[in-house]
């Protein structure tokens, strides 16, 4: 069996608040293979997004390690994670591009920042990934502009485009009905099968984690498994380079 594409191990990370020290995440060990979402289910001010960040790299840990396939985070300098950012992470937010930005502009700049892509493999992709996710008539749209699912979708299209090696997701489905969270779950096993991607999901409830091969509860900073999918077949497999 390959390695994991990512792995926490032992992970504990806290804030100062005031006086107090508000511990986050207390000895948090999981993975994500190739193919396979995981979701962890938490409440507000639990940790989701704390989680998420750790696992990209983009805020260190107080003890433990975070592996991405054979490199660990924790330990790379700015400018190493930064490629790693650019080029094998994909993150899923709700935050959006700069305001000057348009939604091509916004995709543009995510396979610039990869320095890998032509300038015509940059236009063939942004294409086909709006094409894909009905956004073609949001190009030249900016991010006030489009709707909160439009939103969604934009959000899918920038953190895939690039074809990761891991996607996170960070709660974008919070506030949204149960069909809507059905559709954005097809589409995310979409991305996971056909990209070969790892998905680790920061959810708000069970409903946004249906069809996920593994269920974590986050709770008072420890992660519980909850589900576990014992018929899905995960993709050991190195991922073959993709066109």
């Amino acid at each position: 069996m390959d390695m994991p594409v990512l792995r926490l191990e032992g992970v504990w990370q806290a804030f100062e608040r005031g006086r107090a020290r508000v511990s986050v995440l207390e000895d948090v060990s999981l993975d994500v293979e190739v193919g396979e979402i995981v979701a962890v289910v938490g409440g507000r001010g639990q940790g989701k997004t704390t989680l998420i960040r750790v696992a990209s790299g983009t805020l260190g840990v107080q003890r433990g390690t975070v592996v991405l396939e054979d490199q660990e985070l924790t330990g790379l300098s700015n400018r190493q994670l930064q490629r790693v950012l650019a080029t094998e992470i994909g993150i899923a937010a709700r935050i959006g591009p700069e305001a000057r930005l348009n939604v091509h502009d916004y995709l543009e700049m995510a396979l610039s920042a990869a320095r890998k892509y032509s300038a015509s493999e940059r236009a063939w992709r942004i294409d086909e990934i709006l094409e894909r996710l009905e956004l073609a008539g949001c190009a030249g749209a900016k991010w006030g502009e489009l709707s909160d699912w439009q939103q969604v979708l934009v959000e899918f299209a920038q953190a895939t485009i690039r074809r990761p090696a891991l996607l996170l997701v960070d709660d974008i489905m919070d506030g949204f009905g149960l069909d809507q969270k059905q559709t954005a779950m097809s589409l995310i096993e979409g991305f996971a099968k056909e990209l070969r991607l790892a998905v680790l999901m920061a959810v708000s409830d069970h409903a946004a984690a249906l069809s996920s091969t593994k269920v974590w509860r986050l709770s008072h900073a420890h992660v519980e498994l909850m589900h576990r999918d014992p018929d899905i077949t995960y993709l050991h497999e190195r991922r073959a380079a993709t066109p």
